[in-house]
């Protein structure tokens, strides 16, 4: 190779890696990230609400209307939330599920089949999530995090009571237990 050959090529390479370096040696513009999206949705609590009674408790005495905190248990039944609706069931925490009995074997301890029908209904409320205005929350309360069997402390007020056994809760708030 002839030396002035090899002096272009070496100065070739040079002013390639030099303009390579100052690529990147130039400060790139970060990202904007705005937070458009909400954390979850307005109903999910991220405190836990203070007083709350038990499901057995406020069916006793709640009256349609009536402000309440009640701590429940979401289950009752083998589908205890209702799929992509904003509605699910709760049980009392005193009465034990079947997967608190170790020789119970049951696939959806949630679901309280090892208790009565009669005891369930007792012992069980409903939770249907409202705006403000009383209207039904667009959302699956699965996508939001709860499950069966998640302990849950509901904010909200009483529905109709056409029966002493039917206790309905119109939920503005709901705040998950962690154990």
């Amino acid at each position: 190779m002839r030396p002035t050959t090899a002096l272009i090529s070496l100065a070739s390479v040079t002013l390639l890696l030099s303009a390579g370096c100052e690529r990147q040696s130039q400060p790139t513009a970060e990202p904007v990230v705005e937070a458009t999206e909400p954390t979850g949705p307005a109903w999910v609590l991220t405190s836990e609400p203070a007083d709350a009674q038990s499901v057995s408790e406020a069916k006793a005495s709640a009256t349609e209307g009536e402000e309440l905190v009640i701590r429940g248990r979401i289950g009752g039944r083998k589908e205890p939330i209702a799929g992509a609706s904003p509605v699910f069931t709760i049980v009392d925490l005193a009465l034990p599920h079947c997967g608190e009995n170790p020789a119970d074997r049951c696939r959806t301890p949630w679901d309280y089949c090892c208790e009565t029908p009669e005891t369930i209904t007792s012992n069980a409320a409903t939770v249907q999530l409202v705006n403000a205005d009383g209207t039904p929350f667009a959302g699956d309360p699965i996508a939001a995090g709860l499950n069966p069997l998640d302990e849950v402390v509901v904010v909200g007020r009483v529905g109709p009571r056409p029966t002493a056994d039917v206790l309905t809760l119109l939920v503005s708030g709901v705040y998950r237990v962690e154990n």
